[in-house]
């Protein structure tokens, strides 16, 4: 019996360290309602800020695709999080952190 409400403890402290791990990497994700955004401007070539009218709203970095001034960013779908995609110069690259401002 002892075993048993051992093996028990042990299997509710895996539970209680997975549901702290994922719940802190679910609370991290950042996600920002880009629908109303009128433009962007560069930070550098892969960290870009989004504006609605003159307010910045949130920074977007794209690690692997080059955004320059004349790019042609575009949205798919209009709130975006980290990890999702949009379209640089017709290129679909990855949004590796989003800053929601």
């Amino acid at each position: 019996m002892t075993n048993r409400r051992r093996l028990m403890s042990k299997f509710a402290y895996l539970i209680f360290v997975l549901s702290c791990v994922l719940s802190g990497s679910i609370a991290w994700a950042d996600c920002a309602d880009l629908s109303n955004a009128t433009s962007w401007s560069d930070i550098n070539t892969h960290r870009i800020v989004m504006y609605q009218k003159n307010k910045a709203i949130a920074t977007m970095e794209i690690p692997y695709c080059t955004i320059l001034k004349s790019s042609d960013i575009r949205l798919i779908k209009d709130t975006v999080c980290n990890w999702d995609k949009i379209i640089v110069s017709g290129e679909v690259c990855d949004v590796r952190k989003l800053e929601k401002l």
